[in-house]
């Protein structure tokens, strides 16, 4: 008889976690509900004889203890020795290694080697939105795009420049900007990075300014005020829709026009000293030969996302 090596769940549930943990919540009065737990405390009993005025009454002062996400995780942080959660990041990373492996070279191959340890590690992953098939308009991004999740934005310049720009928020076209400092933009060393999905040579520049994301409807990614934007045609000025109404646009000459300043909002430099994303040599605006969009469908949600 074969017997099999116990999951990470099971030992974080061994050694009497599951007792102390179950002393803790009742299971009787608690349930899980959108990924919180609900602690409900029942009203007292009355006869069948109470008014309609009784009754609404004791549903309002029906107390709902709410326990916030992520207060579980730390009660099994503080219970479960470090080693299994070491083990468990091992496991993790062995997925993540042979995820790559199998992913085809170029864009799935970098985007899954990208995303390690963001909210979208390991998931399957779709091209939701590619600007050759589905135009270079801000309209066409965001009917794609809009309500899907985190997403990761990459591109590539007319001179070969490969950059990405991760936004954990999602797009919802809410015509405002939010701040996100798991945010972040990426630069490929060169071309054979991006094919291999080559982490070492992948540089990461980390959010460190408000805001993070532009989430506009008229115009297409931005994160921050210039550390990349992609108008995809004629932008409003401030980058409100609402604002795009007569001759209060800008036009940028061509939807694929481009646009990266950094230090405002995104890493002041690069390793090599160039101040934007794209190729050497390229100025600050440059134009782009692709561009696509990808998201997890398992992430997809019709509500707005929190940093």
């Amino acid at each position: 008889m074969t017997t099999s090596s116990p999951s990470t769940l099971e030992l974080l549930w061994g050694g009497g976690l599951a007792a102390g943990c179950c002393s803790f919540f009742s299971a009787k009065n608690c349930q899980e509900r959108g990924g919180a737990f609900q602690k409900r405390v029942p009203p007292k009993s009355s006869s069948s004889s109470s008014s309609s005025f009784g009754r609404r009454r004791r549903r309002r002062h029906r107390k709902i203890v709410i326990i916030q996400n992520g207060f579980f995780d730390d009660v099994l942080k503080a219970v479960t020795p470090k080693e299994v959660f070491a083990d468990a990041s091992k496991e993790k990373a062995l997925e993540r290694e042979a995820l790559i492996a199998r992913a085809p070279k170029g864009t799935m191959k970098s985007a899954h080697a990208l995303l390690a340890n963001t909210v979208i590690d390991g998931e399957e992953l779709t091209i939701a939105y590619d600007a050759r098939e589905h135009g270079w308009t801000a309209k066409a991004f965001h009917e794609r795009v809009d309500g899907k999740g985190p997403t990761l934005i990459m591109g590539k310049t007319v001179k070969g420049g490969r950059f990405a720009g991760y936004n954990p928020l999602g797009y919802f076209s809410v015509e405002d900007y939010r701040d996100c400092p798991s945010a972040f933009l990426c630069v490929f060393k060169d071309e054979q990075t991006f094919l291999n999905g080559d982490r070492s040579g992948m540089e990461i520049l980390p959010n460190v300014g408000s805001p993070a994301i532009f989430d506009f409807g008229a115009q297409g990614p931005t994160f921050g005020v210039d550390g990349l934007r992609i108008p995809l045609g004629n932008a409003p000025r401030n980058g409100s829709s609402y604002a795009g109404v007569g001759d209060a646009t800008t036009s940028y000459g061509s939807s694929k026009k481009c646009i990266s300043r950094l230090g405002s909002h995104y890493a002041s430099t690069r390793s090599d000293g160039i101040t934007n994303v794209f190729a050497k040599g390229e100025k600050n605006e440059t134009e782009l030969k692709e561009l696509v969009a990808l998201v997890s469908p398992s992430m997809e949600r019709d509500g707005l996302y929190v940093s």
